[in-house]
This record gives structure tokens, C-alpha cells and sequence, in this order.
């Protein structure tokens, strides 16, 4: 979570692409992703509570982190 924040405040959400894996395990990618979506997700939440981004925006956001910024970063 501290990471989520500090990387957001620096950055903001779309200049990162998301979560990127470079893991060689193969049956641990699931669950990483699994385990950063939901930092993402929760991160988000806590906006939205804390009235700093509405919940129409943190969808929107959550979308594009999950899967069109790594889409677009790697052109496919």
C-alpha cells in the first residue's frame, strides 16, 4: 500500500503500466496479479472514502491499471 501511495502521489496512475511481472515461476503470476489488483482496488476505495476521486473515476481507474495500461505500453 505505501508503495501504491507513494508511487501515485509521485507519478500519479497513467504514467506506470500497471503491474509489471518479470517472475520466472510460472504458477506464481496468478496470485501475484491477484494480490496487486487488489492493493490497486483497495487503494482506490480509500480514495473514494477519503472524497479525493468519485466512484465513477476509481472504475475507470481500476480498468485501465488492471489491463489498458499494460496494454498500451506493450502494443497489443
Amino acid at each position: 500500500m505505501r508503495f501504491r501511495e507513494h508511487v501515485t502521489e509521485t507519478a500519479g496512475f497513467y504514467n506506470t503500466v500497471g503491474f509489471n511481472d518479470d517472475t520466472r515461476a510460472f504458477f506464481s503470476i496468478p496470485g501475484r496479479h491477484d494480490v496487486a489488483r487488489r492493493m490497486d482496488c483497495s487503494y482506490l476505495a480509500k480514495l473514494v472514502a477519503e472524497h479525493r476521486l468519485d466512484e465513477d473515476e476509481a472504475f475507470v481507474v481500476a480498468g485501465d491499471l488492471a489491463y489498458q495500461l499494460v496494454r498500451r505500453a506493450y502494443k497489443f
